[in-house]
Order: C-alpha cells, then structure tokens, then sequence
C-alpha cells in the first residue's frame, strides 16, 4: 500500500518553516539523526516516515546510493504535535452537507 509522502522540503513549506530550521528542530527532538535520516525510535515506522533509496552517478566517485526521508500524512500531523505546529485542518467530507445551487438573476 502506498502512502502520499513529503520530503522534507515539502513538510518544511507546509509547516511553515525553512527546510534547515525543519531539519535542525527534528534533529533536537530526536526524529532525525545527523544524516537526517530517522532516528533510532522512527526507523521503520513506515506510518510515520518512509526512506526512499535510490542510486546517482557521480561524476568521481561512481555509482553512489542514496537515501531521504520523507514523511506520510500521519508523519506530518505526528512532527507538527511534536514540534508544537498548529496545522490548519481541512473538514472530514463527511460533515460538509451538499449545498444547492447558486443561480443568478437576470
């Protein structure tokens, strides 16, 4: 099953934070380790945060791996409690009631 993910780019815009500040707060509470990678306690919570690996060619050193961290909707609403980020919240579609209509008139 596949989960929408954020990187960490993408969670920092939507905490309204920069990246580095986003990546230094996570490293202080403990979320990310020094390669911004997950820490001890997050490693392999894949309902939270999710590594996705992959492999670049370098133009030195040859073929080199990779990994980054993203973060899932739960990741997301789990860091911005732990970190103390209100996120707005959008209604569950389920108590929006059907609104008729408009027409204009001429």
């Amino acid at each position: 099953m596949s989960h929408r993910t954020y990187t960490l780019d993408q969670a920092a815009a939507l905490l309204n934070l920069g990246r580095n500040v986003l990546a230094r707060r996570l490293r202080e509470a403990g979320v990310l380790g020094a390669d911004n990678l997950p820490a001890g306690p997050y490693r392999g919570r894949v309902e939270l945060v999710i590594v996705a690996t992959g492999t670049y060619r370098h133009p030195i050193a040859g073929w080199t791996h990779y990994g980054r961290t993203e973060f899932t909707d739960a990741g997301l609403d789990h860091i911005a409690t732990k970190l103390g980020i209100e996120l707005a919240r959008l209604p569950h579609p389920s108590s929006r009631r059907a609104q008729p209509p408009h027409h204009a008139r001429s």
